[in-house]
């Protein structure tokens, strides 16, 4: 597969179920639009982006760096999911959306908090919960 978009339209035809071959499906799991699908399949230099991938690679099991840069093993083991690492990632997305909402004096104390987050050891870390509501 020599590019995003041949990837893609192999994830796409691997689907299973009724829903194989959607374009809005797989935008749903990547988290993206189905047009950013679409583009990735007609301009293979486009990037999908890593959190995207990610979540392809959490839904479906298709190894992120296979789908960003085709290196094999196309599939992810199961010993590499670790769940720290998906916890990790969790959490910097919420803090991602926090920063992203926050104006001013609020984006300051929540830069301040995620560096403070590196100096923490991990066996004392927790993780952060945020009602959306």
């Amino acid at each position: 597969m020599e590019n995003i978009g041949d990837r893609i339209k192999v994830i796409l035809i691997e689907l299973d179920g009724p829903e194989r071959g959607k374009q809005t499906k797989l935008a749903k799991i990547a988290g993206c639009t189905k047009a950013l699908i679409g583009q990735l399949m007609r301009n293979p230099g486009q990037e999908l982006g890593y959190p995207y991938a990610k979540n392809i690679e959490k839904h479906l099991g298709y190894r992120v760096d296979w789908i960003l840069n085709g290196t094999l093993p196309k599939f992810v083991r199961e010993q590499e999911l670790a769940p720290q690492e998906t916890n990790d990632l969790d959490e910097l997305v919420e803090l991602t959306l926090l920063y992203r909402q926050a104006t001013g004096a609020a984006r300051i104390r929540l830069m301040e908090f995620a560096r403070s987050l590196e100096k923490v050891p991990p066996d004392l870390r927790k993780n952060i919960t945020i009602d959306k509501s």
